[in-house]
């Protein structure tokens, strides 16, 4: 078994990965209330067996981007 050994930044890089990790976590939040919003706006206009097919024909075309990508590297 293999032990974990800790990573040790200079005070800088620590201080840029801590800067970094809000600043994302930060974006996250704003997509998600972006995405919840979003979702809600096309249930209400549109309903919600398209906001459905809408999820899913975009889970759909992510996959196919990544397969793709795997074919080709």
């Amino acid at each position: 078994m293999r032990s974990w050994k800790p990573v040790r930044l200079q005070p800088d890089a620590a201080g840029q990965l801590v800067r970094d990790h809000e600043r994302m976590t930060k974006r996250l939040a704003e997509t998600e209330a972006y995405t919840a919003a979003l979702q809600r706006e096309i249930r209400s206009h549109l309903g919600t067996e398209a906001l459905w097919s809408l999820q899913t024909a975009a889970r759909q075309a992510v996959a196919l981007e990544q397969l793709q990508k795997e074919l080709i590297a």
